[in-house]
């Protein structure tokens, strides 16, 4: 069954907006709604939430752009065209960038509304079925955490991401839930065209073929979906939301490895909740050990059993750090991965490539590839378990004083 359409047209023109509506509906598309444009049509898109908004572009064009970018950012999910008199390319490339879903130009045949017209249905029916559909995830979901800045986060999941696709044993996204900084992008030397807080909304992306056509794809084989660069592009996004996005990824890809701020916060706590596993990022400074802490405790209290969560502590600078037992006290949780500080990992960020790529051999990349098969669930590759960084100056000595505890791993970063 056919949802019924809310059909909203927006022309400054009375003639040329009854002239349109008539056309639109002998092709089938029945106009509930007529505004003349600016604050009137704004207020209705707001208060009547149209399924359909079709919006006259013509001088000053400015005022219809407008309506146009309102409506998009309100109701990511509403079929939006746009028509005008003449076309050009940069109109064209304007309103792709706005997001509308169909220009109409020039003289349009009726055959090319009634196009426009079996789109708003089938975006509607899907609309429809979407909303009420459960997606059960079979690849695993993995959450990169940190409650603190410049921990090295974001260097684990771009790693962990590149090192899963460059086995060639699991495919993987990664997705970036930064709502702050969102520095994949980035990081990974890739421009981004769609983004997290837009597909989320959008349910006409949560479809196999349309997925895979917003997704980027980096050099190392990995997808990534990239954080907006507005962070007033979360406000409409809820947590619900993006879960939803999440689980549906997990029934593309084998691996879903999510990127979070440094903060937690509803965005974070809604990936945490459908994770298989938790990588949690710490560095040696006091109050990110009691952020830590507090994280496994909060872990505890929400019944996740130890296991799912995997402890990383990342030293980012050649300065002397207490040992890995005195953080495990601190923390209250066995340190499952470390990673001493290497300048080459510097190097890799500001060139744009993960140390697994841009320095494959080193110890990093190495212990970076067993990390991303223990999250991902694949065997490691021969030899990762007996690798074993060398520390930098002060921390080379307490390394080889201390010695390293049985089944984990340290990674030079």
């Amino acid at each position: 069954m056919t949802p019924h359409l809310v059909t909203l047209l927006v022309d400054s023109d009375e003639l040329a907006r009854e002239m349109l509506r008539r056309r639109l509906e002998q092709a089938g598309l029945e106009v509930t709604l007529e505004r003349p444009g600016g604050l009137a049509a704004q207020q209705t898109i707001a208060e009547s939430h149209p399924d359909v908004i079709i919006v006259a572009v013509e001088p000053p064009m400015q005022r219809a752009l407008q309506v146009i970018d309102f409506a998009r950012a309100l109701l990511p999910g509403a079929m939006l065209v746009a028509y005008a008199r003449e076309w050009s390319p940069h109109l064209e490339r304007r309103l792709m960038q706005a997001g509308v879903n169909d220009f109409l130009h020039g003289q349009v045949s009726r055959e090319r509304l009634i196009e426009v017209a079996a789109r708003a249905r089938a975006m509607a029916i899907r609309r429809a079925k979407l909303a009420t559909e459960e997606f059960a995830p079979l690849g695993r979901i993995v959450t990169v955490v940190g409650q603190k800045g410049g921990i090295g986060k974001t260097t684990t999941s771009t790693n962990l991401a590149a090192a899963v696709a460059a086995s060639g044993q699991r495919s993987v996204l990664l997705i970036d839930l930064d709502t702050r900084f969102g520095d994949v992008a980035v990081m990974l030397d890739v421009k981004p065209e769609y983004t997290v807080s837009e597909v989320a909304r959008e349910p006409q992306y949560l479809d196999r073929e349309v997925f895979h056509r917003v997704l980027l794809r980096h050099e190392s084989g990995a997808y990534v979906l990239p954080a907006p660069r507005d962070y007033r592009s979360w406000l409409n996004c809820t947590p619900e939301e993006i879960q939803r996005l999440i689980r549906f990824a997990a029934t593309v890809f084998d691996v879903v490895i999510c990127d979070t701020p440094g903060t937690y916060n509803d965005v974070v706590g809604a990936a945490v909740e459908v994770s298989d596993r938790v990588v949690a990022v710490t560095s040696s400074d006091p109050a990110s050990l009691k952020n830590a802490a507090l994280l496994v405790e909060h872990f505890r209290m929400k019944g996740r059993p130890d296991d799912a969560l995997i402890v990383t502590l990342v030293h980012g600078h050649g300065e002397a750090a207490p040992a890995r037992g005195e953080v495990e006290f601190v923390i209250g949780h066995p340190v499952n991965f470390e990673v001493p500080f290497d300048p080459a990992v510097r190097k890799a960020t500001q060139a744009g490539v993960p140390v697994v790529r841009y320095r494959p051999g080193a110890p990093a990349a190495r212990v970076f590839e067993a990390l991303a098969a223990a999250v991902a669930g694949y065997p490691p590759p021969a030899g990762e378990r007996e690798v074993r960084a060398r520390f930098f100056g002060v921390f080379g000595r307490k390394a080889r004083q201390a010695g390293a505890q049985p089944g984990r791993e340290r990674a030079a970063v």
